[in-house]
């Protein structure tokens, strides 16, 4: 869907509906999947060493958090059903859940935490389907503070780490 060059801005390339050619395509994939890696490596490295546990597993849980978050964001990026967004949409791992997973591992070992992600994962399905009634709730203020309170509930952890 392409406008008429005169009318166009200089510093966009591309309309929202265009297919750029297949090597600036591969070339924004391997700069989105090299800025993602970091990401989906370091959060299970975290986890797994706070909690103490061995290198075997967390070998495992960096493969494990690989996989599905590739996974998953190929399931956004193609659509189906009602699943996806329909565009590239990295779904990856959370600092938000670094305190509670090394708490998991901590009491009950890896079978404990796996129940409690498959756990928060059908709950955030729930929530998905009624986001509409959050809106109220979730104000800017709010998300703000919870945020902030994420990062102090990890840095005992990672300072620990760093020392």
């Amino acid at each position: 869907m392409a406008q008429d060059p005169s009318t166009q801005p200089r510093h966009i390339r591309f309309e929202p509906d265009d297919k750029p050619p297949l090597a600036v395509t591969a070339g924004m994939g391997l700069q989105f999947a090299i800025l993602a890696i970091a990401g989906i490596v370091l959060t299970p490295a975290i986890v797994v060493r706070a909690a103490g546990e061995s290198d075997s597993y967390l070998t495992w849980a960096v493969f494990a958090a690989a996989v599905v978050s590739g996974v998953s964001t190929i399931l956004q990026a193609v659509r189906v059903g009602r699943i996806g967004a329909g565009y590239v949409l990295l779904m990856g791992t959370s600092g938000a859940f670094i305190a509670v997973c090394v708490a998991a591992l901590v009491e009950g070992g890896p079978g404990l935490l796996a129940t409690l992600v498959v756990a928060s994962s059908l709950f955030q399905f729930l929530l998905a389907a009624r986001l509409s009634l959050f809106r109220r709730l979730v104000t800017p203020v709010v998300a703000g503070t919870v945020l902030m309170l994420i990062a102090v509930t990890v840095m005992p952890l990672v300072f620990d780490m760093v020392t």
